[in-house]
């Protein structure tokens, strides 16, 4: 039986469903690039530590192309990393990953409740990943971490 609640507006009735039950599950995948730089793929395996949710972790090598082979293809709709697999459901993109975590599984909150407070903080993230491409062109991850230091 779904129960559903009736709110009138002028002579017409919306059903609103009740809200989603958390769904409780341990199998959970993310795929990761294999050096471990990605921080798009870092902001997903963040939000599965802070939800303490057990996952298994399993690398994709960019730089063989790892990513565009039949099977990880199938997985993910960009081609890219992070990609969560949950229970045969794969979903791509950072936010789509945290969002989906965090509406999906009971724990600390990832985003705010409140709409304009939750609002502003998918602005922030948007924000970093798309107005910073040029910092993260000139620093990238790969310079940041697996460049050697020049003698001083």
């Amino acid at each position: 039986m779904h129960l559903t609640s009736k709110l009138a507006l002028s002579e017409t009735a919306i059903s609103i469903p009740p809200p989603a039950q958390p769904i409780m599950s341990s199998s959970l995948k993310l795929y990761v690039d294999a050096n471990y730089l990605s921080p798009f793929a870092m902001f997903a395996y963040v939000a599965l530590q802070e939800k303490k949710l057990p996952h298994e972790l399993l690398t994709i090598n960019l730089k063989a192309k790892q990513q565009h082979e039949q099977d990880y293809a199938a997985l993910s709709l960009t081609r890219k990393v992070p990609t969560l697999v949950h229970d045969g459901f794969a979903l791509s993109e950072s936010s789509a990953i945290t969002e989906y975590l965090d509406e999906s599984f009971p724990g600390v909150a990832l985003y705010p409740t409140e709409p304009q407070a939750r609002a502003r903080a998918r602005q922030i993230q948007a924000w970093l990943r798309t107005d910073l491409v040029p910092v993260r062109q000139e620093r990238s991850t790969e310079h940041v971490f697996l460049t050697a230091n020049p003698q001083p």
